[in-house]
Parts: C-alpha cells; structure tokens; sequence
C-alpha cells in the first residue's frame, strides 16, 4: 500500500489559543486534524512563527477554524500543511473562526510541530 501525504487541515482544526515565547507567536492546534494515509486523526500540534506580530481578531477562544492561509516566499498554503511543514522566510498567516473573525500573523519562519500521539477519528477514502 503506497504512504499517503500527511497534512493538517486547518478547516476541521481548534484553536485553543496562541501564546508568545520571545518573539514567537505559537499557535495551539488542539487538536488539530490531520489527513494521513487515507484516514482522519486527530492530534495536538503546535505552528510556531519567529518573529512574529499578531493581530488577534477574534475575541473567544478556543474556537473552531473555518479556513486558514499562510503565504510564503515559497508559495502559499490554503487550508492544508503538508506535514512535516516548515518555511523558511517570511510568512503571513491568515486563520478564519466560523464566527467570521480574522487572526492574522506577520512573521519569519513557520514549523509544525506534533504533540503527543494521534487519535484515530474516521475513515476518508
């Protein structure tokens, strides 16, 4: 059976809150849901921004992701990260509640990083 893509999609993701460390904004995925082999998991994850300026639009969390965006130099990302996800250069990062509020983050350089162990959720073949 050949190994799917991995991804993170943002649209069936939570936001539980973005906290800083110096001047990183991280961004807490809990859970996030995640694409791999042909199935639906769910898992915390962490995108952490360097660098970043964050416009916080939204005035409730944790809440329920309806879309997201991040441009690069590399390209831009709508609704899925490839997993593993990392960008290298400035990034703006674009995350829409199903509340109709905005998130956008202003940064340089964007990882992914997994937390803990996924959970199966559903088959999506």
């Amino acid at each position: 059976m050949p190994h799917l893509p991995c991804s993170i999609e943002l649209h069936d993701s939570t936001l539980e809150g973005i906290e800083t460390d110096c001047d990183d904004a991280i961004v807490k995925l809990r859970p996030a849901y995640i694409h791999r082999d042909g199935k639906g998991w769910r898992q915390n994850a962490d995108l952490r921004i360097g660098a970043a300026a964050v416009d916080l639009g939204a005035s409730t969390l944790p809440a329920k992701l309806a879309d997201g965006r991040i441009k690069s130099q590399r390209g831009s990302y709508h609704n899925l990260l490839d997993l593993p996800f990392e960008i290298i250069g400035p990034v703006v990062v674009t995350l829409e509640l199903f509340t109709e509020e905005f998130i956008r983050i202003e940064g340089l350089d964007a990882t992914v990083v997994l937390q803990g162990e996924p959970e199966f959720v559903e088959d999506v073949a």
